[in-house]
């Protein structure tokens, strides 16, 4: 068993400060300020001088703007109230790498792994945000487990309000585009880069109009570096956990028969019903990517499960996502005979003991009587999400959200030496 000290010196090491975004302002080529627009009655708008006239007809030629929850295209002003036009119908003179963008986004968001991955992006909408226009919480459309995020570009049209507030783990950060552009020396475009699970709201818009462009964010290929995490950060950012659990492993009275440690994560991913977690490695994000690391670099087998929940106590914990698993099989198969007696799921108690932070790991395989070890809780974002839920701008594409959880298996004292 661990000690609660030797706990919270892991907890402690887990402390990730580093927001899951990047924001700033480029003053781009005079090409790059530059929208052409429409297919039956072309026209052309440069930012750098437009008029309200420009807007007007701009406005004029997008549809009202839908936002996606669960399998429906819903239209709601009280949720929702803007206007959007499809990347069909529009085009930029924007150079995202020739500008520079693209080389920040990376260094950020990759962090530490920028010279190993590449980030494609894709340009999805444009949106125009109208006096009282504001779009309430949501997450972005999950649309491959290769998406990373969101890239969001506002041209500098005189606007007031309009903030994007963005929320992650009990925080948020607003990123305020008119106050950013009117303060810039020359016409410049303004730019916040998020992971796509990030909740965001678009406050209202009280004068003026916010215009943006949205690209998605893709990893490059990161199957060619399999079992290694695209957005793990550096070695130096994961030396403080990584060197604190190798600390007590080396400590014969830290967990001295051994045992499993559990880490709930942070971020959301976008999964299939037939997504084998193992492959998740690849995308894994921020602090989710830190721990991964430290745990891989230590030899302790991570690997990614998810908990289905029959109700609050008892769940099936698996490696990879299953459709349906509370529907009851002819044959008179249960939601736990058919998760575990066919696919492979070990049963776990969810109910934690509020001193130590473990949960019998209720198995009849070769773990039975271990106990998962809860260094981040398990929570609700382990599980798969409702896909009722609000997500962006459109229906859902076949994904869902999923936060799996990652189980490290810690050998007795004796063979750890």
């Amino acid at each position: 068993m661990a000690t609660p000290a030797q706990l919270e010196s892991l907890k402690q090491a887990l402390s990730y400060d580093r927001p899951p975004l990047c924001s700033g302002a480029i003053s781009p080529s005079p090409e790059g300020l530059y929208l052409y627009y429409g297919k039956k009655n072309p026209r052309f708008i440069d930012f750098a001088s437009a008029t309200p006239v420009d807007l007007d007809l701009l406005t004029a030629a997008c549809d009202t703007a839908t936002f996606g929850r669960g399998n429906d295209d819903v239209y709601d002003e009280s949720y929702r109230k803007a206007v959007k036009m499809d990347a069909s119908n529009f085009s930029v003179q924007l150079d995202l790498a020739g500008s520079g963008l693209m080389t920040t986004i990376e260094d950020q968001l990759l962090q530490g792994e920028a010279e190993k991955m590449r980030i494609r992006a894709e340009l999805y909408k444009l949106n125009v945000y109208n006096e009282g226009s504001f779009f309430k919480a949501h997450r972005d459309t999950p649309r491959g487990t290769d998406m990373l995020g969101s890239l969001v570009i506002t041209y500098p049209t005189s606007h007031e309000g309009g903030e994007l507030a963005l929320r992650h783990k009990d925080r948020e950060w607003k990123f305020d585009a008119s106050s950013l552009t009117v303060t810039q020396p020359s016409p410049s475009l303004a730019y916040v880069a998020f992971y796509s699970d990030i909740e965001h709201e678009v406050l209202e818009v009280t004068s003026g109009r916010r215009v943006t462009i949205t690209y998605n964010l893709y990893l490059v290929d990161p199957a060619s570096r399999p079992g290694v995490s695209a957005i793990t950060p550096n070695l130096k950012s994961t030396s403080n956990l990584q060197t604190t659990l190798h600390g007590l492993l080396k400590s014969p009275e830290f967990l001295p028969d051994g045992g499993i440690l559990g880490f709930g994560l942070a971020h959301l991913y976008p999964v299939t019903f037939e997504t084998e977690l193992r492959e998740m490695a690849n995308y894994l994000k921020g602090e989710d990517a830190h721990v991964y690391r430290a745990c891989r670099e230590l030899q302790l087998q991570p690997s990614l499960q998810v908990i289905y929940s029959e109700g609050d106590r008892y769940g099936v914990m698996m490696d990879r996502i299953v459709r349906d698993p509370d529907y009851d099989y002819e044959g008179g198969y249960s939601y736990e005979d058919t998760l575990i007696g066919e696919l492979g799921g070990v049963s776990v108690n969810k109910i934690q003991d509020a001193a130590i932070e473990r949960s019998p790991w209720v198995s009849n395989g070769e773990d039975e009587g271990a106990f998962i070890t809860w260094i981040s809780p398990f929570n609700g974002k382990n599980q798969l999400q409702d896909v009722s839920m609000a997500y962006g701008n459109e229906v859902s594409v076949g994904y869902i959200y999923c936060s799996p959880c990652i189980i490290a298996r810690i050998a007795a004292a004796s063979d750890r030496i």
